[in-house]
């Protein structure tokens, strides 16, 4: 009894001081959340459509290989993968060039494919292992679980598929869209997954007299001393920008 309980304090003490940090590279970001995300950890990033979660996602990736020699692996369930490679080159970031160094893996499951997707578990799993693959992302969440007829179907697929990427161990981003968007509330992940991942951040989209402007804010992140407060946000020629030192107003928030 005595030793189980010693166990326990070690475990919660180093908990408390944090896991290893795997920097996302995006400018602003990796401040909000004590130097990126916890090595190994699984995170959900909410919004609604259009507001930069595949860009964010994709920016995790590519940062990942090119400054840290990371293998990647994006699976898609919307885009094919060329018009991914070509949108990214927008951005200044060529993915061939990363897939030809065997750094970068994509795979793309058409939304009737999911039963191909589930029975390839063991396939990316070899990709995973085989490789060495330290960061993963699956765009999107919703995407896969809406191929689910019921709620209950649902989010029984969606708690197996987490558990199996906890046991792959890689650091990984889950975009979703979002469930709600109220003017004095906060966003959500559809089919509320969000209590299933170690993270949660969530970008917002406010109109500010004729155009929008987007903001991020870290709803939550275990074992961290997260910002608490939404931080500007812009889709440059670079990709995504942070700017968490400067304030965000709008008068609909």
């Amino acid at each position: 009894m005595v030793m189980a309980v010693a166990t326990k304090q070690v475990k919660k003490s180093a908990f408390a001081e944090g896991g290893p940090r795997i920097p996302t590279g995006i400018p602003g970001l990796d401040d909000m959340m004590e130097g990126g995300f916890e090595k190994g950890s699984v995170n959900i990033v909410a919004g609604e459509s259009g507001t930069g979660k595949s860009i964010l996602s994709l920016q995790f990736l590519y940062n990942g290989a090119v400054k840290h020699g990371h293998t990647c692996l994006y699976i898609t369930f919307e885009e094919k993968k060329d018009q991914i490679k070509e949108h990214m080159r927008r951005f200044g970031m060529n993915f061939d060039e990363l897939e030809e160094r065997k750094k970068m893996f994509i795979y793309e499951y058409s939304p009737q494919e999911v039963d191909r997707f589930i029975n390839d578990g063991g396939t990316i799993e070899k990709v995973i292992r085989n490789n060495g693959v330290d960061r993963l992302v699956l765009d999107s969440i919703t995407s896969y679980a809406v191929l689910f007829e019921s709620d209950q179907k649902r989010r029984a697929a969606v708690v197996k598929l987490i558990d199996t990427i906890r046991k792959w161990g890689c650091t990984t981003v889950l975009p979703s869209e979002a469930s709600t968007v109220s003017a004095l509330g906060e966003v959500r992940a559809k089919f509320s997954v969000e209590y299933l991942a170690d993270a949660l951040l969530a970008i917002y989209s406010i109109r500010k007299g004729d155009v929008r402007e987007m903001a991020l804010e870290v709803l939550k992140m275990r074992g961290t001393a997260h910002s608490k407060k939404l931080a500007p946000m812009k889709i440059t020629r670079e990709g995504i920008v942070l700017y968490p030192d400067q304030p965000f107003f709008a008068k609909q928030f």
